[in-house]
């Protein structure tokens, strides 16, 4: 199988995009960004998705960052999500 991930992120959200099928959470919409920010069930992995820009994987600061109450909104959830994985450092 040939791998498709994104650095941080599992083949099932990374998929999606291309499926339609995934396991995602949305968590919120920053306005700010003009996007919503979701996470995966299966790998933990945060992505922006925007109206104006491609969906990408954003690191967990950036997910607070985009959503000051993620915190709160993920312990409403109850969804008990992987760490997220680990993204290579920017350049």
């Amino acid at each position: 199988m040939t791998q498709i991930a994104r650095p941080g992120a599992c083949e099932v959200c990374t998929a999606y995009w291309v499926t339609g099928v995934g396991r995602f959470v949305t968590l919120g919409e920053s306005p700010a960004r003009m996007a919503e920010i979701w996470r995966c069930r299966v790998c933990g992995a945060y992505w922006q998705v925007g109206d104006f820009d491609r969906p990408k994987v954003i690191r967990a600061d950036d997910a607070r960052s985009a959503l000051p109450d993620l915190d709160v909104i993920e312990a409403t959830l109850g969804v008990d999500f992987p760490q997220a994985p680990p993204l290579p450092p920017a350049p």
